[in-house]
């Protein structure tokens, strides 16, 4: 077993070294043959056998694999043997490459079996490489500005002075006249407080209070025109048309 692990090893420096010179076909080559000793090494972690799953990803890294993978489950192997420092020194150099590059939720699956104190441990790992990456691309994106002389986003121009600005206030309106307002001047004048005086007088009498309208008498009714007045009159009874047949 240890002829053919060495075996292994050799064949992958060789290729590495022709990688330099060779076309891209063969750096294909190259990278399928780390991912290939990459699976080895994790399934020999699953399977227990941590010292092996070391060998396997150690020669992965070596030889140039640029998967943060690699680096966390070495960390998880060698935490699982009792070596905490080399763990931890793992987790924080996977967390910068995933943090530079984009791996999209592929690390997460590969992670997703991995629970417990240590899984905590490597997040806090992962999370502090990307707080740290936010910082950096914002301290140079503010250095990018300066040298451009643009002002950064919330901050004030280069020109800028400290001084306040003096606020100018628009000048007042002009007094508009009150339509409603005595144009002779004074208090208005209430004639009354009683909206009922005067409402029951008598129009037909005069300011002097004069007597009423006397009351009709009988000779003056209208409708009394005298007897010779009634179209059915003639006289009396005997004026009646019918009599004497």
């Amino acid at each position: 077993m240890k002829l053919r692990f060495n075996l292994i090893l050799n064949l992958v420096v060789g290729l590495v070294a022709i990688a330099a010179t060779a076309p891209a076909t063969t750096v294909q080559a190259q990278s399928a043959i780390l991912s290939e000793i990459y699976g080895r090494g994790v399934h020999a972690y699953n399977a227990g056998r941590y010292d092996k799953a070391s060998e396997w990803l150690s020669m992965a890294i070596t030889n140039g694999f640029q998967d943060p993978r690699a680096y966390y489950f070495r960390g998880l192997a060698a935490a699982a043997s009792g070596r905490a420092q080399e763990a931890k020194t793992d987790f924080q150099q996977g967390a910068e490459i995933e943090a530079r590059g984009a791996f999209g939720d592929i690390v997460g699956r590969s992670l997703a079996r991995i629970q417990g104190p240590t899984r905590i441990e490597l997040e806090d790992a992962r999370e502090a490489a990307r707080l740290k990456a936010l910082a950096l691309g914002v301290s140079r994106s503010q250095a990018r500005y300066g040298e451009l002389g643009v002002p950064a986003a919330g901050a004030a121009p280069n020109n800028a002075t400290a001084a306040t600005p003096r606020k100018v206030m628009p000048p007042a309106a002009p007094p508009v006249d009150d339509p409603f307002a005595d144009d002779m001047g004074g208090d208005p004048v209430v004639e009354s407080n009683d909206m009922l005086e005067g409402a029951m007088d008598n129009s037909i009498l005069g300011d002097d209070g004069g007597a009423a309208t006397p009351e009709p008498t009988e000779s003056s009714n209208p409708f009394d025109s005298g007897p010779s007045d009634d179209p059915f009159g003639g006289g009396g009874a005997m004026d009646d048309p019918f009599g004497g047949f």
